[in-house]
């Protein structure tokens, strides 16, 4: 919470990749620039999901996210109560949230499940994390 990353460039001499942002300082007191040189990035942006695979299934879909409904219902639900809560911005705040259960991921189709990325759509709060806490939940 807080970080933005400002650019994200090759590193000549390594062939790595540089990620540079900055943050919230300790304590809350300003910001403080951060330079990370990961072994690897994965660049999760700017995509719709594609329901090809699903299109003869029955899959209820969210209109507006292309989330499955239950889902897509349930998290429109929590930022709501978080922005009547007074609180904005953990309405948007991917990091607070908590994984959706088996429940959430059922789909009108028989043992047909919506896992990772395609189950929040078009919606921009998904983690990796929490694709892989979906497939343990409905796996287990």
């Amino acid at each position: 919470r807080g970080a933005s990353v400002r650019a994200v460039r090759r590193d000549d001499d390594s062939g790595g990749v540089v990620v540079e942002g900055v943050c919230e300082a300790a304590g809350g007191g300003g910001e403080e620039e951060f330079v990370v040189r990961p072994q690897c990035l994965v660049s999760h942006v700017g995509f719709r999901p594609d329901y090809e695979l699903a299109r003869e299934l029955q899959v209820h879909l969210c209109y507006a996210s292309e989330g499955p409904m239950k889902l897509a219902s349930s998290l429109l639900a929590a930022r709501v109560a978080a922005e009547r809560g007074g609180d904005a911005s953990a309405a948007g705040d991917c990091l607070s949230q908590a994984p959706p259960g088996r429940d959430l991921l059922t789909t009108p189709e028989p043992r047909f499940h919506v896992l990772g990325a395609k189950s929040y759509g078009r919606a921009s709060s998904f983690l990796l994390a929490i694709g892989h806490k979906q497939v343990q939940g409905v796996v287990a």
